[in-house]
């Protein structure tokens, strides 16, 4: 038998299958064992501006620069987005801690009342990019995929504005680390 082989049979007898209506806290807290970035979304214009914090977001191609990010389907950030065709990805630095609080919602400021700090600009598409930001990304609505609770939002990339740079902010264990 081969090494492969057996630590595959080991690893079978220690998981467990999922069972119909799975708990979810069970499900979330194996999640927070996955470090990931941490971003801010941001869509509209004037006082019609809305965006969140999200860690779920990746690349999806090079060729066309292209991306995606996952929201709640009940986010009002979702709907924003949807209106406007367009939205940001601004990665967040160790620097923005309290804007990520802020834009997640924790001192329950929504909308418009979100963009009280930092400053912000626009590229192409009219979306809010955080000027200090580690990179903002502009992207136009490709297309929008609803599974279970949320969407993923698949943008292409319109522009790109790097940063001056420093130590990233990640989230893991629910609660931000600094990445150096």
């Amino acid at each position: 038998m081969d090494c492969l082989e057996g630590a595959s049979r080991d690893a079978e007898k220690r998981m467990t299958a999922p069972q119909p209506g799975a708990d979810a806290a069970i499900y979330r807290r194996a999640m927070r064992e996955f470090a990931a970035g941490v971003a801010i979304v941001a869509c509209g214009a004037g006082d019609n501006r809305a965006g969140c914090t999200v860690t779920a977001l990746s690349s999806l191609s090079l060729n066309p620069p292209t991306l995606l990010i996952c929201l709640d389907r009940k986010a009002l950030t979702l709907a924003r987005l949807r209106e406007a065709g367009a939205f940001s990805v601004n990665l967040l630095a160790a620097r923005h801690r309290e804007l990520a609080d802020l834009f997640a919602g924790r001192d329950g400021a929504h909308g418009e009342a979100r963009f009280v700090n930092g400053a912000w600009l626009t590229l192409v598409t009219g979306a809010p990019l955080l000027a200090d930001a580690l990179a903002a990304i502009d992207c136009r609505v490709e297309e929008i995929i609803e599974r279970h609770s949320h969407a993923i939002v698949i943008g292409a990339m319109a522009g790109v504005r790097q940063g001056e740079g420093g130590p990233g902010l990640a989230h893991w264990r629910s609660r931000y680390e600094t990445l150096e």
